[in-house]
């Protein structure tokens, strides 16, 4: 599975927020840090469903010592914003490498994401 890194900011006036170098548009904000971390995984999980939903590919994601090469980021982290590194909740299930490769696989053979082939296979089980 891949995990993003988003950058972690606070503007005097503005809520907490962060956004992802890597997947343009896919930002989340909060009162505190705590709860935009938080929300950070549900905001990269919802990106990728309707990235794939809409036949995108997924941008690779790259490295902290890559994006520190890219201006927008070098120029946040230069500021004091934070680098955090942010999994989709699907990964929370404790899979090993094997199983998440399994899973990876039929999931893209079906079209959907890792997450939502968990969800149409706990639904189909459920159901019957």
């Amino acid at each position: 599975m891949t995990n993003y890194i988003g950058i972690l900011e606070k503007e005097p006036t503005s809520l907490w927020g962060i956004w992802f170098p890597d997947l343009p548009g896919c930002v989340t904000a909060a009162e505190d840090a705590e709860t935009c971390i938080a929300q950070a995984s549900e905001a990269l999980e919802l990106w990728v469903e309707d990235a794939i939903a809409s036949g995108q590919a997924l941008p690779p994601a790259r490295t902290l010592d890559i994006l520190r090469q890219d201006p927008d980021v070098a120029e946040a982290l230069a500021k004091g914003d934070a680098a955090v590194l942010v999994a989709l909740p699907i990964q929370d299930l404790g899979f090993d490498r094997s199983t998440w490769k399994q899973l990876d696989t039929r999931a893209a053979e079906r079209g959907l994401t890792p997450l939502a082939f968990v969800r149409e296979t706990v639904l189909e089980k459920l159901a019957s």
